[in-house]
């Protein structure tokens, strides 16, 4: 009894300890965890097939790794970095952008329509009090910016770190799994079983998030390309990203572009990008297209059964978003597919059980 209990301080005391010295880099690890977790199925497949060349047999695992690891580091960079070039390749335009925006705010009241003048007057004293605390106003926005740009760059951070945890364990996942999955004191089926339903219902969550985001990003990215004054690489990379948060999503994009439009007197342009935008990206992808990529996601990955509830995806989202930031959309789905996984295997391993 007391070896037992000697053994079982000595695991505790190791796992709390790697997890002390691994704490700054414990988000980074999960994130990268998760993708491999995801990608594992392209993975096998791909190194199943560089085995088929002589040459490459004994470093298959390696090469394959290797390239999953520059798809995914493309996939995560070279849009953060196409967006970076093209803000600050022109940062005139940028200023310009800036001057526009006081302008509409300073003649809003006299842009308003007829059936909403009643606002103009308290628009107009809004404004002025603006006005008198503009030095305030600007000092705040600063700290605000300069608190984006450094969550921004300390995101560019972490995804450097999950590149370099993606790569060991997509290369070393297998062996690693191999180790650990002895200790756990469950029958090899059902952890066969439950790593199997784990993978599927993550991945289906995770590419239909994915394929919705980059719906999203190049339809607005086109559409918005057929008018001047606009850079469809920054607007369809915003767009993508912000399509992710729930509620509001990719009007946070497109509004103030159709506002834009509608103060600078273009009323026609204004009301097609808000039009277009609620019926294509509002309604038929987050609707249609949405569910044309998870029914094939999950064919493809899974059985039906094991499809989640988008209003649970939906849920898990804000919660993640919530709690972890920018990589709860990828977090949150994870642990409630963690959670329904585990919940669907205790009630069919019952059920076994008891019939």
């Amino acid at each position: 009894m007391e070896n037992k209990l000697f053994v079982r301080s000595m695991i505790f005391t190791a796992i709390a300890l790697v997890f002390w010295l691994f704490f700054p880099f414990l988000k980074s690890f999960f994130v990268a965890f998760l993708l491999a977790i995801v990608t594992s199925p392209l993975h096998r497949v791909l190194e199943m097939k560089i085995r088929t060349f002589p040459k490459f047999h004994s470093i298959s695992s390696l090469v394959s790794a290797t390239v999953v690891t520059t798809a995914l580091s493309l996939i995560l960079l070279l849009p953060i970095a196409i967006f970076l070039f093209n803000l600050f390749s022109h940062p005139s335009d940028s200023v310009r952008v800036i001057k526009l925006f006081g302008t509409h705010i300073d003649t809003l009241s006299a842009h308003l329509p007829s059936y909403l003048s009643w606002l103009k007057e308290p628009l107009e004293n809004a404004i002025a009090v603006a006005k008198s605390h503009k030095d305030e106003i600007i000092a705040t926005l600063a700290a605000w910016l300069g608190s984006g740009l450094k969550t921004f760059m300390s995101m560019i951070a972490e995804m450097s770190m999950i590149v370099v945890f993606f790569f060991f364990l997509t290369w070393y996942g297998r062996s690693m799994l191999l180790f650990v999955l002895p200790i756990v004191p469950l029958a090899r089926s059902i952890k066969r079983q439950f790593f199997s339903d784990m993978m599927s219902t993550t991945a289906v969550v995770f590419y239909t998030l994915m394929g919705v985001m980059i719906a999203q990003g190049v339809a607005f990215g086109v559409f918005i390309a057929f008018f001047e004054g606009y850079n469809p690489f920054v607007l369809g990379f915003m767009t993508a990203v912000t399509s992710i948060i729930p509620v509001f999503g990719t009007a946070l994009i497109w509004v103030p572009v159709a506002g834009h439009e509608y103060f600078a007197g273009h009323i026609g342009n204004a009301l097609i990008i808000a039009l277009y935008s609620w019926a294509m990206m509002a309604f038929f992808i987050d609707n249609i297209v949405k569910l044309i990529i998870l029914n094939y996601v999950n064919r493809a990955l899974s059985d039906e059964k094991q499809k989640m509830n988008e209003f649970l995806i939906f849920f898990a989202i804000v919660g993640g978003l919530a709690t972890f930031g920018f990589w709860g959309f990828i977090f949150g789905p994870a642990i409630v597919a963690f959670a329904f996984t585990t919940l669907r295997l205790l009630r069919k391993n019952n059920r076994l059980f008891y019939a």
